[in-house]
């Protein structure tokens, strides 16, 4: 027997066809996200924007540069002091001296950038000596070391220290070294450089320290200017900082290095500040081009020192975020934004764009604050091409979409007409295609409203259901079936609608819940009943899509009560004629033909007497057919009457065939008056019939009481006698035509078994209501229930199909 793959279960063919679906409405933008994302981290790990870096970096901090601190004093050797000195360099002892003064105002420390080795030469030992005493009465003080590059090819690094003397007077020592970037210009210092286990702190940084009273490090140095072999070969530099310089309209405090000297600054400028003491001169001092907005030229050394320090102070230490840190900061909000893409509508993901791009701004401007200083220029520029691309891709999307969409529906509408309309300029090709596609859909709402009015126009009940069985449309003939507006059925479930049809036969549920689950689905078509009596044909049958799949149910439901009344109808006529009004004739010729045959047998009295009676029998089946025929189809004359008045006009028509059968009738007190809105002739005649029913099983010399009652919105009529009363269980066959249900029991009553029918034929047509109260041997009352005139003043008369669903 050959082996066969069993097939896969419907629910994981259905879960691989939403994921094959989904994969292709999002490859789009699985493209657009991997190319970013892909893009900014390359970018952000090799560096490859460094000089847009630097502009968003340096554009943020012009936000928030501070003021100059009033803390920091900077003496500068400038031209006016070079012009009244002389030409660099200078004698100590006029160092010693500007120290002295220096120290009049109690400075909180001094940083002298000036780099003192030892060797100025002998003659000048005794200004060293001076030099180094004042430095030793400076409550801190802090001096410059730097790198020495010696060799042909400047393989050889040194350390420039101060002389000895010096440098065992200073609180500390700090490299004077700052960060050039590919541009040339400072914007960082390192914290930290110098030997490996011989590291030296920054100047400024060794000031801040000082003057804090933080603990300083052990001088690497003691007895000699020239550092001791290094302990390895390669400089090294650690802790790199960026420098915020202060806003453009402020400067630290500088008084000149002359005026000092001569004694012309009051020592109150130095008091409790920090003094940095350097060149300004740019024929003498270490220039640098610098980043600082509105700074022209190049910026010396000592005013550096003095913005670093400042920072320092301030505890805005600023340094380079790690690598992690960037790329986190550069495709998070990225991330966030291609998420947005997913869910949010054009103009949410604008906003949501423009608030990362703020909060990543915020962030950038807090540079000082946080202390870290990002790469953001990588995931600046995904930011501001993900809304392009992903436009651009979109458009080209809905172009290739807009096309086929409508070449695909002016296919299937081709054989309808079109509407013209010239009245759109020409555009561009996406104007085309949207007038296009306008076209095609105004088409097919004209075949939408086609069929919809052709729906609603349909003459059964039509529903429209979805595949789950829930009504998506209604017609006109479906609102006045279940007598609710066609908008009200929508989303109702057709089960629950339906759940009342029932087989005539079997009485079961002719659309059941499992039905519209079949699989394949199936027509459901056949005869039933509802709830209200009518007799329905109900058909139910599946509707697919263009891709042949099934998409709903229609569902039409044909009311053929009156069919079936009619042909009730016919059947009850050809009974009656072919049997019941046969009868009295054939037993006339049967009489004729004994007399004839037996003349003796029959006297003439009798003869007559009987043809008389079947003659009789036949009369009152053909008025009692016809009366009943004319009670149904006849026009409905509406006129305002009084119930009281027509019943009194019955009980007079009924007083001779009362006396006759020595039978009293009695109208009972009741309201005065009992108007209603009717038929006067079709209410008499049910009247009359009701008595002369009442009267033909009274016993002689009994009662018939005649009542109206009031019932709130009704009028009750009753006409109760002293019969033999009707037994309950038989008293569902009353209204059954050509039906007497003492025939047996009181032979002498003749009928033909259609008066009540007729009975209840009138009082339907009125919106009205029959029953009967009786027991055996207890007598019987007919009530008649017809609506008072507050309520039929309005009435139209009830169609035959309304009145056999009553």
């Amino acid at each position: 027997m050959p082996f066969s793959t069993p097939p896969k279960s419907s629910a994981a063919a259905s879960s691989a066809h939403r994921l094959q679906a989904l994969a292709q409405r999002r490859s789009g933008w699985l493209t657009l996200a991997v190319l970013l994302l892909g893009s900014v981290a390359a970018l952000t790990v090799m560096g490859g924007l460094p000089r847009l870096d630097r502009l968003v970096q340096q554009s943020a901090l012009n936000f928030v540069r501070p003021d100059a601190s009033d803390d920091i004093v900077i003496v500068a050797i400038d031209e006016k002091s070079l012009d009244a000195i002389g030409r660099w360099p200078w004698r100590r002892a006029l160092h010693a001296e500007t120290l002295r003064r220096i120290n009049e105002g109690a400075p909180r420390c001094v940083g002298l950038d000036l780099l003192l080795g030892a060797d100025a030469g002998a003659a000048l030992s005794g200004d060293d000596a001076l030099l180094a005493h004042r430095m030793s009465d400076t409550r801190c003080l802090v001096l410059p070391m730097a790198m020495h590059v010696s060799g042909r090819h400047g393989q050889t690094q040194t350390e420039l220290l101060p002389a000895p003397a010096f440098a065992r007077a200073a609180t500390a020592l700090g490299h004077v070294h700052l960060s050039l970037d590919n541009d040339g210009m400072v914007r960082g210092v390192y914290l930290r450089e110098g030997f490996p286990g011989r590291e030296w702190p920054s100047f400024s940084l060794a000031l801040a320290q000082a003057g804090q009273k933080q603990p300083v490090a052990p001088q690497p140095i003691a007895s000699s200017a020239a550092a001791a072999s290094p302990p390895s070969p390669r400089w090294s530099r650690s802790d790199h900082a960026a420098i915020v310089f202060p806003a453009p309209h402020s400067s630290h405090r500088t008084v000149s290095y002359i005026d000092v000297l001569r004694g012309l600054v009051p020592p109150e400028v130095f008091r409790n500040r920090y003094v940095l003491v350097g060149a300004t001169d740019m024929a003498l001092s270490d220039a640098f081009a610098s980043p600082a907005p509105m700074q022209f030229g190049l910026v010396p050394g000592v005013e550096i020192f003095a913005a670093e320090l400042q920072g320092l102070l301030a505890g805005q230490q600023i340094r380079m975020a790690a690598m992690w840190q960037n790329l986190a900061f550069n495709l998070v909000p990225l991330a966030i934004v291609l998420l947005g893409l997913l869910w949010l509508e054009p103009l949410g993901v604008f906003m949501l764009l423009l608030t990362v791009l703020l909060l990543r701004t915020g962030v950038q401007v807090a540079q000082p604050w946080l202390g870290l200083r990002f790469s953001s220029a990588a995931g600046l520029g995904g930011l501001l091409l993900v809304y392009p691309l992903w436009s651009f891709m979109r458009l080209t999307a809905a172009h290739r979409f807009l096309r086929r969409g409508t070449r695909d529906l002016n296919a299937v509408l081709a054989g309808l007409p079109a509407p013209t309309d010239d009245d759109h300029p020409p555009g561009d090709f996406l104007d085309r295609e949207f007038d296009a596609s306008a076209l095609a859909a105004q088409r097919m709402r004209d075949m939408h409203r086609f069929l919809r009015d052709g729906i609603d126009h349909l003459p059964d009940a039509t529903l429209i259901l979805t595949r789950r069985g829930k009504v998506f449309m209604a017609n006109r003939a479906a609102a006045a079936h279940w007598d609710r507006p066609a908008e009200a059925l929508a989303g109702d479930d057709a089960h629950q609608l339906l759940a009342d049809v029932r087989t005539r036969h079997h009485n079961t549920r002719m659309l059941a819940p499992e039905a519209l689950r079949h699989e394949p689905p199936q027509a459901i078509a056949g005869e039933g009943q509802d709830g209200a009596g009518r007799n329905v044909l109900l058909r139910c049958a599946p509707t697919f899509d263009a891709g042949n799949s099934h998409a709903g149910w229609m569902v039409s439901l044909v009311d053929i009560t009156r069919m079936r009344r009619a042909q009730s109808q016919r059947d009850e006529a050809l009974r009656f004629i072919s049997h019941d009004i046969r009868e009295p004739s054939a037993s006339i010729l049967t009489v004729l033909e004994l007399a004839r045959a037996r003349p003796a047998t029959l006297p003439r009295d009798l003869l007559l007497q009987r043809i008389e009676r079947h003659a009789r029998t036949g009369l009152e089946l053909a008025d009692g057919f016809v009366n009943l025929a004319r009670a149904e189809a006849q026009p409905f004359n509406a006129e305002l009457l009084d119930l009281n008045e027509l019943l009194v006009q019955s009980i007079d028509n009924a007083w001779a065939d009362a006396r006759q059968r020595e039978v009293h009738v009695v109208l009972a007190d009741g309201p005065e008056e009992a108007p209603c809105v009717g038929d006067r002739g079709l209410l008499a005649r049910a009247l009359t019939n009701v008595l002369s029913n009442a009267m033909k099983y009274s016993p002689r010399h009994s009662e018939i009481r005649c009542a109206i009652a009031d019932r709130g919105l009704d009028w009750e009529v009753s006409v109760r006698d002293q019969g033999p009363g009707i037994p309950a269980e038989q008293q569902s066959q009353l209204f059954q035509p050509f039906h007497r249900l003492h025939s047996g029991s009181h032979p002498e009553v003749h009928g033909v078994g259609l008066g009540l029918l007729l009975v209840r034929t009138v009082v339907q047509r009125h919106h009205g209501s029959v029953r009967i109260d009786s027991a055996a041997d207890a007598g019987c009352a007919v009530i008649l229930t017809l609506p008072k005139l507050t309520t039929t003043a309005t009435m139209t008369p009830i169609k035959t199909s309304e009145r056999e669903a009553t």
